[in-house]
Order: C-alpha cells, then structure tokens, then sequence
C-alpha cells in the first residue's frame, strides 16, 4: 500500500508542519504531529509508520478471514 504525506518546514522558526497527505482518517494523525512534529520529525515518521503498517496488517487479516 502506499500513503503519502507533505511536511512542511517553517523557514523562521525550524519547525515541520503537516501538508497534504493520504493517510487514513482513523489514524490520529493530528495528535502525533502536536507530540512530535515542533523537533522530533523522525519520531513522528517513525510512530506514523507502526500506526499505518497496523492498519494494513489488519486489513490484509481480514482479507484472509473472508
């Protein structure tokens, strides 16, 4: 599956903000940027990545169930 998300860098105070992206709605994508995204942007893509390769795992789970 692939997902995609825009960071944007604030040039006066070096900090990374959310752009476009196609990330699930479920996945609190909002709240991880508030934790993670004023210094820790490696963090953030790392938690994103658990969140979003969970979701797909239990995607292809049900698939197979079915």
């Amino acid at each position: 599956d692939s997902f995609h998300l825009e960071l944007q860098e604030s040039r006066e105070c070096r900090e990374w903000r959310l752009g476009r992206h196609s990330i699930p709605p479920f996945i609190p994508l909002q709240g991880l940027a508030r934790e993670f995204l004023p210094g820790k942007p490696r963090e953030f893509l790392a938690v994103l990545w658990q969140h979003l390769n969970a979701f797909v795992a239990r995607r292809r789970q049900l698939q197979l169930l079915q």
